[in-house]
């Protein structure tokens, strides 16, 4: 499964190392992204995915012991699985569109970006914020998921998610109170 992978690798000792690894350890990260994906295949691919992008900079997972090289690649597989879920959505933060409409709970909060602001001042001020903001965002306004399937997907508390659903959205309403500011 991880051929890709041992295949960009220099050296035959990496490749047998790496693949001891992978055998010794690959239930314990299909099982990982199968608790964020829910479907065996993209499990598997997810899976391959964080080992090709840790062949492709062995410098780190090579220089690390095997514990902490399980808890980096746990790390690795888990971004991989949150990429994919964000992309099975077709919503990506660095590709939203002029176009995209955020739905939002508070409907003066929307009537005072409709009104005010370009969707694309919008968009634009959302790429801004930190990322841990932009996919709590992404993940619970256009994706639509719930606060605590958001939470499972990051990897995080919902008290977290909560927090950085507040910070982002308290962002958003400062921006807009600028801009109208300014313009009106």
């Amino acid at each position: 499964m991880i051929s890709e992978a041992l295949a960009v690798l220099e050296s035959e000792e990496q490749r047998n190392e790496l693949s001891a690894f992978y055998e010794k350890h690959k239930n314990r990260f299909l099982n990982l992204a199968l608790n964020y994906l829910h479907n065996q295949e993209a499990a598997e691919d997810a899976v391959q995915e964080a080992f090709l992008k840790i062949s492709n900079k062995p410098d780190t997972f090579f220089s690390l012991g095997d514990n902490r090289r399980i808890h980096y690649l746990c790390a690795v597989v888990k971004n991989v699985c949150v990429d994919m879920l964000i992309k099975r959505r077709r919503i990506q933060p660095d590709e939203l569109s002029d176009n995209t409409v955020l739905p939002n709970d508070s409907e003066s909060l929307e009537s005072l970006v409709l009104d005010s602001i370009s969707h694309k001042e919008i968009i634009e001020f959302i790429k801004s914020l930190p990322k841990l903001q932009q996919n709590v965002l992404v993940l619970t306004r256009l994706s639509k998921l719930s606060i605590s399937e958001t939470a499972r997907v990051l990897n995080i508390s919902e008290k977290a998610v909560n927090q950085r659903l507040y910070l982002a959205r308290k962002a958003i309403k400062q921006f807009v109170e600028e801009r109208r500011n300014r313009n009106g």
